[in-house]
């Protein structure tokens, strides 16, 4: 009970001497504004049928540019699709991409 005592007395102590030494809490406000990170999204699937192949897929989605106020965004995506195997054998690469302008009034 007495080391309690002891380190709880000397936490209370630490505690004002910082508070005594720091002074009022002030807001800072930062220089440079805050970088928000860009999200994104990935898919990727795949389908096989007995005696016909697989079909292989993969798409990327994600917000390009945003303004200040919120109102308008580009969006881009990129998708590529391929057949492999069957008896049409291996097919071509398919990639095609895509700009999304939205703007809300």
């Amino acid at each position: 009970m007495i080391r309690f005592r002891i380190y709880f007395l000397a936490l209370l102590f630490i505690i004002h001497c910082s508070l005594a030494t720091c002074g009022p809490i002030q807001k800072v406000e930062p220089a440079v504004p805050i970088r928000v990170r860009r999200q994104f999204s990935m898919n990727f699937g795949a389908t096989h049928q007995q005696d016909e192949g697989t079909d292989v897929t993969a798409e990327a989605i994600a917000r390009l540019w945003r303004s200040k106020s919120g109102t308008t965004e580009v969006q881009g995506s990129a998708s590529y699709n391929q057949h492999f195997g069957g008896f049409q054998g291996d097919g071509k690469a398919k990639i095609s991409g895509m700009l999304t302008l939205t703007h809300n009034y």
